[in-house]
């Protein structure tokens, strides 16, 4: 009987246990994670800080998943290293410390995700600056903002970065009622997600709904004014250039970047993520990665890459666990691909958004295709070379954007349509035929684990 262990309970370390049962009932499977919370969706997150949702209904699974999959968890457990010579994780209680643990496998998946970055400027460890990754950052940012929103005056909070969950988080404590601030480096917003006129459409938005936007700044530092420990207290971000802006809650959103650690100094290849080929194995056999820390092809530019969202988790997740059980599976490359709520507005993204990127990948040629109805307050451009939609960004009209995700995955010609996929005509799947001839995941056998 093999036995399998898993480390992480996010999108990529659910999605392969539930690829791993629905192939093998017998091997053992042990899952490590630091929280001890039951599966949640982290992308439920921005609704419970909205109000619109309570803490019942972020859980994937009920309180016995884990039993009826079969599966011994180790939660409130961190894995503090491996040992690939021995096949053994080394566990510590993730509160505590203490005694270490030795968790012996036959394979492996590192699905450890990634960590909010803050930028190393004094003052990011203070009282009242948060990240949202996990459901305590969103409990801890909850209590902070109810106890703010009990005073006498409208609590302030300041935002540093533009990325998709910094935008959730925005609208959804602006919902709430809070005074909010912007600020980003760049000379325009949400540089990460959307071209300059799109930028421009969502800018619009954020300032008619009261949202002071503060562009092309840098943080120098965030100070306490009086006592940190009190919740009275407030906090001055210094800007610069710029005056000093006050705030009652600061939000950093400013990235991620891969939780590599346990692969360091094992013989496991690291980049900036966790290396891995098709297979979402790493250099060392048996052992794979998947999800947010795993560094791997993208569908367009054919370079490793890491990706941080759910489905490609998910899907990078089934292929190692089918990978794990003796089948021959492999994921045919994936592409970013978002899509964000601004105050009835939606912003999405998929693929290569930038000409200059598009034109390397694309044999040089770049052909933009843009699509607006003023009426419907939609905007749509994509960009596409040799006839291959290469990706772009959608304003009001997202409903296809899966649909475009499997079209520039497969590569598929669609010569003289290009209009049409820009006007989101839904006849344009239809009439294309084969958009989904490389489907994410590829299985040459299935079979049980040896």
């Amino acid at each position: 009987m093999a036995r399998l262990v898993v480390i992480g309970n996010s999108a990529a370390g659910l999605a392969a246990i539930q690829a791993i049962r629905s192939r093998d009932r017998k091997s053992a499977v042990t899952l490590i994670a630091a929280e001890q919370h039951p599966p949640y969706s982290r992308i439920l997150l921005t609704y419970l800080l909205s109000g619109k949702m309570t803490l019942d209904g972020v859980p994937l699974h009920g309180p016995n998943w884990y039993e009826e999959m079969g599966v011994r968890p180790l939660t409130g457990r961190r894995a503090i290293s491996i040992d690939t010579k021995r096949r053994q994780v080394i566990t510590e209680d993730a509160f505590k410390g203490g005694r270490s643990k030795r968790v012996s496998f036959d394979r492996l998946l590192i699905a450890t995700g990634a960590t909010a970055e803050r930028p190393d400027v004094p003052g990011m460890d203070l009282p009242g600056v948060f990240c949202l990754r996990d459901l305590d950052d969103a409990t801890a940012i909850m209590r902070h903002v109810e106890e703010r929103l009990s005073g006498s005056r409208v609590p302030q909070a300041v935002f540093l970065g533009g990325g998709p969950v910094c935008l959730q988080t925005m609208t959804a404590l602006a919902d709430r009622g809070l005074k909010i601030t912007l600020l980003v480096r760049s000379k325009a917003i949400f540089s990460q997600l959307a071209d300059a006129k799109t930028a421009s459409l969502a800018e619009k938005v954020l300032r008619a709904r009261g949202i002071r936007v503060v562009k092309g700044v840098g943080v120098s530092g965030i100070e306490a004014r009086g006592k940190s420990s009190r919740p009275a207290s407030r906090l001055v971000v210094n800007i610069s250039p710029g005056r000093p802006l006050s705030a009652d809650l600061i939000i950093v959103g400013k990235g991620t970047k891969p939780n590599v650690e346990l692969a360091r100094g094992n013989n496991i290849k690291t980049d900036y993520g966790i290396v891995v080929d098709e297979s979402m194995q790493t250099s060392v056999p048996g052992v794979f990665a998947a999800g947010d820390v795993a560094q791997a092809t993208h569908c367009v530019t054919g370079e490793k890459v890491c990706y941080g969202t759910w489905t490609n988790a998910c899907e990078q997740g089934r292929v190692a666990a089918l990978n794990m059980v003796g089948a021959d599976a492999e994921w045919a490359g994936g592409l970013n691909r978002n899509v964000t709520t601004l105050f009835g507005h939606t912003l999405g993204s998929v693929g290569l958004i930038r000409e200059g990127e598009a034109a390397k990948h694309g044999n040089g040629t770049v052909a933009v295709r843009h699509y607006s109805d003023r009426r419907r307050g939609v905007s749509r451009r994509l960009l596409f070379s040799e006839g291959r939609c290469l990706g772009g960004v959608l304003w009001n009209a997202c409903d296809d954007i899966g649909v475009l995700g499997s079209l520039i995955n497969s590569g598929r010609d669609c010569t003289g349509w290009e209009d049409r996929v820009a006007r989101g005509e839904r006849l344009f799947g239809d009439a294309l035929g084969g958009y989904l001839a490389r489907p994410p995941i590829k299985l040459a056998r299935m079979g049980k684990a040896p």
